[in-house]
């Protein structure tokens, strides 16, 4: 049976976000979003952008995305 995918809360913020992303930073810098809040934090690499959300946002649920891709929900 073929299995509809549902979107997460994170990526549908982060196609909201996706066309003003895509003109404001590069393709190769990536992106977290915090879908309960809608804050997103962008970084040269993942770990960049990771550790600047992680700072303001210790727990909870993240979403990571390269710009112009997606990646996927961080727990």
């Amino acid at each position: 049976m073929l299995k509809i995918h549902e979107p997460s809360e994170g990526e549908k913020k982060y196609y909201l976000l996706k066309d003003m992303l895509e003109k404001k930073y590069e393709p190769d810098d990536y992106v977290v979003i915090n879908p309960k809040t809608n804050k997103y934090f962008v970084g040269k690499t993942s770990v960049e952008a990771m550790k600047e959300a992680r700072s303001k946002y210790p727990k909870g649920k993240l979403f990571m995305a390269q710009v112009g891709r997606i990646s996927g929900l961080l727990k």
